[in-house]
C-alpha cells in the first residue's frame, strides 16, 4: 500500500514541476524518494519551498522524519515560522562532502538563509567536526548530527540531521512568498497540492 501511494505523490509532484524541469531541482520530490524524509518533503512543499534553481549554488541540512516527530515546538508554529524555520536549515553556498569536512575542521560558521532574510549576523550555522569523526551542526541552541547525504550534484548538496535546528528567538517576519500563476495554473496547483496532502495523510495517518 504504501508503495503505490508513494508513486501516486511522486506522479503529483512530477506533474507540478516547471515546463522546463532540467531547470529546477524540486526539494519535495528528492526527499520523498529517500528514507526516513516523508515528513520533511511534506514540511518543506507545505511551506512552499519547492523549485529551486538547479543552477544555484546550495546545501540543505534536513531533519529526519523523527526529528520532527520530536519537535513539538515546531508542530505549533504558523506557516511564516516554519518558514524561516526551514530556510535557517538551509545554506547558500555549495558543500560538497570534502568541502562540508573542510568547513566542520576550519571554518565551522555558515551564513544561512535565515541569515539572509534578517540581514545581520544572526540565525547562523555552526559546523564542527566532533571528536569521533561526526560532524555536528548547530544553532547554539539545538545541536544535530549529520547522519547521510541525500544527494550531492553540483551545485546543490542535501545532508540529513539528527534535530530540527528550532532557534531560541523567533522574528516577526511576513508570511511567504506565494508563486504568481494565472488562474488555469493556480487551479490545477491546487488540485495537486491537494491530492498531495491527501495521499500524504493517508500514508501517515494525520
Amino acid at each position: 500500500m504504501s508503495k503505490i501511494i508513494n508513486t501516486i505523490i511522486f506522479i503529483i509532484l512530477s506533474s507540478s514541476t516547471p515546463s522546463s524541469s532540467s531547470s529546477y531541482f524540486n526539494i519535495p520530490k528528492i526527499l520523498l524518494l529517500s528514507h526516513d524524509f516523508k515528513l520533511a518533503s511534506h514540511e518543506f512543499l507545505s511551506v512552499d519551498i519547492t523549485d529551486i534553481n538547479s543552477k544555484t549554488e546550495l546545501t540543505v541540512f534536513v531533519p529526519e522524519d523523527h526529528a520532527f516527530g520530536d519537535a513539538s515546538r515546531y508542530k505549533t508554529l504558523p506557516i511564516e515560522n516554519k518558514y524561516f524555520v526551514l530556510r535557517c536549515h538551509m545554506v547558500s553556498d555549495y558543500l560538497s562532502p570534502s568541502l562540508l569536512l573542510q568547513t566542520a575542521k576550519v571554518w565551522h560558521l555558515e551564513a544561512t538563509m535565515g541569515t539572509t532574510i534578517m540581514g545581520n549576523n544572526k540565525y547562523m550555522m555552526n559546523i564542527t567536526l566532533q571528536g569521533n569523526g561526526s560532524i555536528e551542526v548547530s544553532n547554539q541552541f539545538v545541536r544535530g548530527l549529520v547522519t547521510r547525504t541525500i544527494y550531492d550534484h553540483s551545485p546543490i548538496a542535501m545532508y540529513g540531521i539528527t534535530k530540527v535546528l528550532l532557534p531560541r528567538d523567533l522574528p516577526d517576519i511576513a508570511p511567504p512568498p506565494q508563486k504568481t500563476a494565472d488562474g488555469s495554473s493556480a487551479t490545477v496547483c491546487g488540485f495537486q497540492f491537494f491530492l498531495f496532502y491527501f495521499f500524504i495523510s493517508l500514508y501517515f495517518g494525520f
